[in-house]
């Protein structure tokens, strides 16, 4: 891979690192990742239900791939915790008749971590690395998290429409991470076209705006392309289950940016 250095302006070779998803497979991860955006805005139109079985999907996926793509020990158990917590998120928030919508979900993620504690405490392998599997498994709940919260927009005011404006903005700005340029370009270009995309659908919400629509865009899609790039850089990125955590973590993040907009410019 060649590149110009930014000090001499003389070409230079950039390595590419063996796990970077390259050829077909970087597709499958923009797609997979477009996929799971679609089913959760046309669940956020379904109803509750539907949009609770479409974040159980982006859980599964996660929970699956997550201890590979940031290599963490003991991966079965991280992969239940992972799950167990995830599924107890979606389930928090889905089960809420009234305001605070999150009200619950704190209690979910406290209980997940406790069982990530009684995780450790089960391991028979003499526990290496415990520090690092701690901290990565919590990560990935932090993330199930975020992507839990968009369940709370359908019964606010931005409604299955506010859903619908995180879902496309954020489906935008995975598709432009494809373009064959820098990442600092992706990036910059693809919170334009998501903020643009989001402020289309802005229109679409209950006394909605074009300003709310564009900074839920631009925001979402900024936060789906820089955790694109954390993870992108690491060994298992490339290779199965590694890559399904790939394609699900961007827009998982970005649920609780998308949700505290909406719900900070429309109530």
């Amino acid at each position: 891979m060649t590149g110009f250095d930014d000090a001499t302006g003389e070409m230079t070779v950039v390595p590419t690192l063996p796990g970077t998803p390259r050829g077909a497979i970087r597709y499958w991860t923009a797609g997979l990742g477009v996929v799971l955006a679609g089913l959760l805005a046309l669940g956020g139109y379904a109803g509750t239900v539907p949009l609770a079985v479409a974040a159980l999907a982006a859980v599964v996926l996660l929970a699956w791939g997550w201890p590979a793509l940031v290599d963490l020990p003991s991966p079965r158990g991280t992969t239940a915790v992972l799950f167990l917590g995830g599924t107890a998120s979606v389930l928090s928030v889905a089960a809420a008749d009234a305001e605070p919508r999150l009200n619950w979900l704190a209690l979910a993620l406290g209980g997940s971590v406790i069982a990530e504690f009684v995780h450790q405490l089960m391991r028979r392998d003499g526990r290496p690395r415990m520090v690092e599997s701690v901290s990565g498994t919590i990560a990935g709940l932090v993330v199930l998290g975020s992507l839990s919260s968009v369940l709370a927009l359908v019964e606010a005011p931005a409604g299955a429409a506010g859903v619908l404006t995180w879902a496309v903005s954020v489906a935008v700005a995975l598709l432009v991470q494809l373009a064959p340029v820098s990442s600092r370009i992706v990036i910059v270009v693809g919170a334009a076209l998501a903020a643009v995309a989001g402020g289309l659908l802005g229109s679409l919400l209950d006394d909605g705006t074009l300003l709310a629509g564009a900074l839920t865009g631009a925001l979402c899609g900024a936060v789906a392309l820089v955790v694109h790039r954390l993870l992108v850089v690491l060994p298992a990125a490339g290779r199965a289950p590694g890559w399904l955590a790939l394609a699900a973590a961007p827009l998982a993040t970005t649920g609780m940016v998308g949700y505290v907009v909406l719900r900070l410019t429309l109530g």
